[in-house]
């Protein structure tokens, strides 16, 4: 056999096996994006629930998250105004979280955050208010923002509006 000849189907050899290689970096790549991915939601989950569970194990906890989302005047004392803050801040910014891989968790979390303002005026007054929306990206700012001035239209600075749970309450019964 002629030199030349080997050597070129050895560059071929050499040529598909990095081809080769190439493929499976690439099949490891996208894998790696999808645990990272699923990491995230499962993070995101347990955060939420986490949060859930320290406010139903503390009952004193819970009571302020209750009054301060209703009427956040109604909280007696500034270490009250911060519990409920730091409750309220990690509430807004995993809803944050949430909305931007709303796609990896398939929830809307337009409704939850609505919903959330919806029922809790105390959450609007305190929103509206405090420092947390200088700490929130801005796209976000604005959009709770509107949904706060299309709840206050309705209801609004004080009341409560149910709509968006009966509507989709209604929507599950058909």
């Amino acid at each position: 056999m002629d030199y030349q000849f080997i050597m070129n189907v050895a560059q071929i050899i050499t040529g598909l096996a990095t081809l080769l290689v190439a493929f499976v970096l690439l099949y490891q790549l996208r894998q790696q994006h999808r645990d990272a991915q699923r990491e995230l939601v499962l993070a995101i989950n347990e955060q939420r629930q986490s949060l859930a569970i320290s406010l139903a194990d503390n009952p004193e906890l819970s009571e302020i998250n209750y009054r301060g989302g209703h009427d956040f005047n109604d909280l007696k004392n500034q270490e009250e105004r911060t519990r409920f803050f730091r409750i309220f801040a990690a509430e807004m910014n995993l809803s944050n979280i949430a909305e931007q891989y709303s796609d990896l968790l398939h929830v809307d979390p337009d409704f939850a955050l609505k919903v959330n303002l919806a029922l809790f005026p105390g959450r609007r007054k305190f929103y509206r208010e405090s420092i947390m929306r200088y700490t929130l990206p801005e796209t976000f700012v604005n959009k709770i923002d509107k949904y706060i001035t299309e709840i206050e239209e309705k209801v609004g600075e004080e009341g409560q509006d149910t709509s968006l749970l009966m509507d989709r309450i209604n929507e599950n019964k058909q």
